[in-house]
């Protein structure tokens, strides 16, 4: 059965750990308001969505999860806050916060999206996506510098 807009729309996008085996990912998961975590893994479907902070989705078979655990749990995705963007907890070292932002914005760099021959939209949607990380990126380096004049 196939998941409509609707019904993704209904759902929380919650950041968590995921292990497959090849060493933890930041990816979020969507769970119905009414659910938990663990009710999605054990629901009757074999293969789950995620998405990555880069915006891409991949499907993982439930059978290969070795660990799943939520990240500050009660804290809600915000779209807008740019370590959520960048799929970084406010923690991140910046090294660690420059290579998730590399990581991200070549996943979806224009040219890149240009060069795999993909229609106008993917292009469009790349080039905003790119765009919000790029805002992003700098918000981040920006309150970082003003705390370190600061102090």
């Amino acid at each position: 059965m196939l998941e409509t807009n609707r019904n993704k729309k209904q759902r929380r996008k919650i950041a968590v750990n995921l292990d497959t085996g090849d060493g933890d990912e930041l990816v979020y998961m969507f769970v119905f308001p009414t659910e938990r975590v663990i009710d999605t893994l054990n629901d009757d479907r074999e293969f789950l969505p995620f998405e990555r902070p880069d915006g891409t989705l991949i499907i993982v078979a439930k059978k290969t999860v070795l660990r799943l655990s939520p990240l500050e749990i009660g804290r809600q995705v915000d779209s807008r806050d740019p370590y959520d963007l960048l799929g970084v907890p406010m923690t991140a070292s910046d090294a660690e916060v420059q290579e998730a932002y590399h990581r991200a914005v070549g996943a979806v760099h224009p040219d890149r999206v240009h060069s795999l021959g993909l229609p106008a939209d993917f292009l469009e949607m790349a080039t905003r996506k790119a765009a919000q990380l790029n805002d992003a990126y700098r918000k981040i380096k920006a309150v970082r510098k003003a705390e370190l004049a600061g102090a």
